[in-house]
């Protein structure tokens, strides 16, 4: 029995009508378009996960300079405290110089005066006495003048001198009786010193 219908599709063909024909390619047109688009979204997405991977190790890295940050607050804490405890001995210290300084200007024999009077220089020289440190050494001893003038003490510091002899014996006046310099450092004749 022959039929008059057309097949379909053979080995080599397959007919199709124009609608469904139209449609396919209409797919086939969309398929690629999902294809290209689907390429520059995997794009997209390897540049956002990038962006997203080094956000994350800056992220790390933001966390670990905070740490570093407060572990070297901490440091420096600690540093300042030790640094108060020292500046205090070194003041503790400088008081007891000035100290023994004072009791060599006012009861020691002249020669070690005058190496007493070139170290007080040498330390304010070297900024370790300040011109009131100068002042506290030399007040009311026999080297007084020549360290004021040197440190450039006021003259509202000086000692007020009076003459051991009276008004008659003028020729006398190199010798002066220091007004006693009413300071703790004088107390104690003794030259005790502590720390």
């Amino acid at each position: 029995m022959k039929t008059t219908k057309n097949i379909p599709f053979n080995k080599n063909q397959v007919i199709v009508n124009k609608d469904t024909f139209d449609t396919m390619n209409k797919i086939v047109k969309a398929s690629k378009k999902v294809i290209e688009l689907q390429l520059k979204i995997n794009e997209a997405f390897n540049e956002i996960n990038s962006y997203a991977s080094g956000y994350k190790s800056l992220e790390n890295e933001n966390k670990n300079i905070k740490r570093e940050v407060q572990v070297l607050e901490y440091k420096n804490n600690q540093l300042e405290k030790e640094n108060n405890k020292l500046n205090d001995k070194i003041q503790r210290v400088i008081k007891s110089i000035k100290q023994f300084f004072r009791k060599i200007l006012q009861i020691g024999a002249e020669y070690i005066k005058d190496h007493a009077e070139e170290e007080v220089k040498q330390y304010y020289d070297n900024k370790d006495f300040k011109m009131l440190d100068v002042k506290d050494v030399a007040k009311g001893s026999q080297r007084e003048d020549e360290l004021f003038e040197y440190a450039n003490v006021p003259v509202q510091y000086r000692t007020i001198r009076t003459p051991l002899y009276n008004d008659e014996y003028e020729g006398n006046y190199n010798i002066y009786d220091y007004e006693e310099h009413d300071d703790e450092i004088d107390k104690n004749d003794d030259m005790g010193m502590s720390l």
